[in-house]
């Protein structure tokens, strides 16, 4: 895996980061934070496809800065939280991939600060793509981009979360079939996606829907969590 580089905040920098399968069940002792009463959910993505969007819905508050806008609004990752649905949720929301404000060692670097944000290791990606939009070389290269920060593994904790759902002219599943490169995509994480409506704010069923498909995910997974430890910390 190549090497991160670049100083992230407050001084942390990370070198290397090694995803650590652990099963609840027979590593570490299961804390309160780790049951199945709380998630932690990362949110990744390319600009403008509605990631702070999509944590204000999921949270049911205003707690990440979101416009309709081309330019990337999130420069450093956000860490929120909230009870949803009786259950203590905190989202992690990312930078995008290929910001041209940023430079991409400060991008993949502030991406990785994700993983202690989310400590002790994320419950799911969910990688936002836009459900009425063509899928660009960008959108098909983030896969790439999550296996070199994160490994391989990591998109075995992943799902695809399509948004502007409310713009959908035919079905996601024919979309998918559409585009070989997003088929694969959503290959590589199980066949697992979901489409989100982030302006039916007070739609919660579709935020339990999300919630439900992360808790099969783990179970499929054997029950466990990924940490994501680095080889080195300076």
């Amino acid at each position: 895996m190549k090497e991160i580089a670049g100083a992230a905040s407050k001084g942390v920098r990370l070198t290397r980061l090694i995803p650590v399968i652990r099963n609840s069940a027979h590593d570490e002792p299961e804390t309160p934070d780790d049951n199945l009463s709380s998630r932690r959910i990362v949110l990744l993505g390319v600009t403008g496809v509605g990631k702070s969007a999509t944590g204000n819905t999921i949270l049911r508050e205003k707690e990440f800065r979101s416009e309709m806008t081309t330019n990337a609004v999130t420069c450093e990752c956000l860490e929120k939280h909230a009870t949803v649905s009786g259950r203590s949720v905190s989202v992690v929301d990312t930078p995008p991939f290929f910001d041209t404000h940023m430079k991409p060692e400060e991008i993949m670097t502030e991406i990785a600060r994700c993983v202690y944000l989310s400590s002790p290791g994320p419950h799911a990606f969910l990688i936002v793509l836009r459900a009425d939009d063509r899928f660009t070389e960008h959108e098909m290269q983030i896969s790439q981009k999550i296996e070199m920060l994160f490994g391989p593994e990591v998109l075995k904790y992943s799902i695809i979360l399509f948004t502007h759902g409310e713009q959908l002219g035919r079905s996601i599943e024919r979309i998918i079939m559409m585009y070989p490169a997003l088929s694969h995509l959503v290959d590589q994480c199980g066949g697992r996606y979901h489409v989100f409506n982030n302006r039916d704010y007070n739609n919660r069923e579709q935020v339990n829907d999300i919630l439900q498909k992360i808790d099969t995910m783990i179970e499929q997974n054997g029950g466990g969590t990924i940490v994501i430890r680095s080889s080195k910390m300076l």
